[in-house]
């Protein structure tokens, strides 16, 4: 409530733009009830719900509740929720919904649908294809000079432990690099 983007401030903009609408067009719980305490709760019963799919109990309702929560944080999050990777655990949830096996508890047996497989496969080319593609449309001259992984091994948020030793790399093997990268995400 107090914080850099409250979510209450969020919410009531909307409310007053858009109506009933606002219920399709930004989808969440938090609609009920904003408060620093209901947001908390909906992140404790995103832990729980976790933790029974850990264990494959109730795998499909416990999937779609996990969907509407983590929905609901993406949608009331803002600028901290508006990066890739949010919309591809979003896409990775829904679609785990359908290829989780229909029974409560787990059974080895079960095998998922070939579409959902498919599906997935899908969704992993769109990633790969647009990921490059973005690199590219972005306008920087480090991607089209192919000197991106000159800065990447000393920028990364949580570099591997063999990153000090391939930011040293000469400057052309990671040209080359990056260059294989492109390769694989757009090819």
């Amino acid at each position: 409530s107090s914080g850099i983007l409250p979510v209450q401030d969020f919410l009531s903009a909307i409310k007053d733009t858009l109506g009933v609408e606002r219920f399709w067009f930004f989808p969440t719980l938090a609609w009920f009830n904003a408060s620093n305490n209901f947001l908390q709760l909906l992140g404790v019963a995103g832990v729980i719900f976790s933790l029974l799919l850990i264990i494959g109990v109730a795998t499909i309702p416990v999937l779609i509740a996990l969907f509407i929560l983590y929905l609901s944080f993406v949608t009331v999050g803002q600028d901290f929720m508006m990066f890739q990777w949010d919309v591809l655990l979003l896409e990775v949830g829904f679609l785990a919904i359908f290829f989780s096996p229909r029974q409560i508890f787990p059974n080895a047996s079960t095998h998922p649908s070939h579409t959902v497989v498919w599906l997935f496969r899908w969704l992993l080319f769109r990633l790969m294809l647009a990921s490059g593609v973005l690199k590219l449309a972005s306008g920087d001259p480090i991607w089209r000079n192919l000197t991106a992984l000159s800065y990447h091994f000393e920028t990364q948020p949580l570099p591997g432990p063999l990153s000090w030793y391939v930011h040293h790399l000469p400057e052309e093997l990671l040209k080359f690099l990056t260059l294989g990268m492109f390769g694989v995400e757009l090819v």
